[in-house]
């Protein structure tokens, strides 16, 4: 039976045991089982077999696989995408070749790449110590964005509009940090041009023509100066003409980086003077991105995925990118005051017609992190639609169904 390992499955991740079975394929998981990095044991039931290991380590990967017969090895998550591509180079499998995958997960390493080819990037520099901050702030100038160079989910990423906005900054980045899925993120730091414009995530994959684009998703943040993700709807309302030099800027963007194989994430904002790459990763979209794509576009990213690091050279046989069944948007809500509205309210947001998903986290009532990050979010609700008004309408309706003023009536 074809095997693949997935490292670390988390967020999209997840999805991609659901769609190993689905295609007949047996999913091992290899997760170092500790801090963010333990699977829930229904995830873990669903896999093929579970294995403990460090899975920040190539060595470590590649000895634990080396005791199974497997096919490929996928990252289940940001962090693992490296270690992937390193642990199948290893062991002769179909794999994203290293340095590109390192040029996904640092963002200055990329922006570099790109900019000697010539392709739009912010203005940028890199921060590794406090003595940078002044020869940044001249080279990028304000308003700028600071972020570190291998984070995710918008953690530490932040507006700063002035010299003493950026100092202060850096020093709560540095000295603080985040641990994130066992990795310490923050220390070193990437300051870049503010990019004035909406922002989009493009979703896509590699086949033997190269990358192909599957959706372009439009984004709701937060207010600035963080960039929570809010919200997404796939597809975005772009007029065609806009949407054609998006798409074209971003294939040449995963080709300079050096994707060969899998599926890509890219974040890009369309300023006046066209689209500019805020990053690419080799990875699915999170937040239910990929459940947008299935439900809009009738394709399933995690067994394209799954297909492709497998060496299938044509991972989405007869998929039409211009195949749209309807428009699909998800939601994001955070606290403000007072408790949630309870289970009816919940109920009569599932009765809702276009209603795919609701969740609620069950730390509400306790303690929620502040809205800088995906950290500050306390659940979502996901709903389909024929045309986006109605779309838009749905999302609405059940956000305010939820709101706080509701909870009197069910608690």
């Amino acid at each position: 039976m074809t095997a693949v390992i997935v490292i670390e499955p988390a967020s999209s991740g997840t999805a991609l045991i659901a769609a190993a079975a689905h295609l007949g394929v047996a999913a091992h998981v290899f997760s170092a089982d500790r801090d963010e990095r333990v699977v829930p044991p229904a995830l873990r039931n669903a896999a093929a077999s579970f294995t403990a290991v460090d899975t920040a380590s190539p060595d470590a990967v590649v000895a634990a696989a080396c005791a199974m017969r497997v096919d490929a090895i996928v990252p289940g998550f940001e962090y693992s995408v490296g270690v992937a591509a390193q642990a199948a180079a290893r062991l002769g499998l179909p794999h994203l070749p290293p340095e590109a995958a390192a040029l996904t997960r640092d963002k200055y390493r990329s922006r570099s790449r790109l900019a000697t080819a010539g392709l739009a990037v912010p203005r940028f520099a890199q921060i590794a110590d406090p003595r940078d901050i002044a020869t940044a702030a001249s080279q990028v100038g304000f308003p700028a964005v600071l972020k570190p160079v291998d984070g995710c989910g918008s953690q530490l990423v932040t507006r700063v509009n002035s010299l003493a906005e950026l100092q202060l900054a850096v020093e709560r980045a540095m000295r603080h940090g985040v641990v994130d899925m066992g990795r310490e993120i923050g220390k070193v730091l990437l300051l870049e041009q503010y990019l004035d414009g909406p922002e989009y995530s493009i979703e896509g994959y590699i086949d033997q023509r190269g990358p192909r684009v599957v959706a372009v998703t439009e984004k709701l943040l937060s207010a600035e100066p963080y960039f929570v993700e809010m919200g997404h709807i796939v597809e975005a309302a772009l007029m065609p003409e806009h949407r054609a030099t998006l798409v074209a800027y971003v294939k040449k963007v995963a080709g300079r980086i050096g994707l060969t194989l899998g599926v890509f994430h890219a974040e890009a904002r369309i300023t006046r003077d066209g689209p500019v790459l805020i990053e690419i990763g080799a990875r699915l979209g999170g937040d239910r991105i990929y459940r947008l794509v299935e439900l809009s576009k009738s394709i399933s990213l995690p067994e394209v995925m799954i297909r492709s690091h497998l060496g299938d050279a044509n991972p989405a046989p007869g998929y039409d990118t211009e195949v749209a069944t309807c428009v699909s948007g998800v939601r994001f809500f955070a606290p403000v005051s007072g408790p949630f509205a309870g289970a009816a309210a919940v109920e009569r947001v599932r009765a809702m017609p276009g209603f795919q998903e609701i969740e609620i986290h069950s730390h509400i009532g306790g303690t929620v992190s502040q809205l800088t990050d995906f950290r500050g979010r306390v659940g979502h609700v996901l709903f389909t639609a024929a045309d986006r008004p109605t779309l838009d309408f749905r999302l609405a309706e059940a956000l305010s169904t939820l709101r706080f003023e509701h909870a009197h009536k069910d608690t």
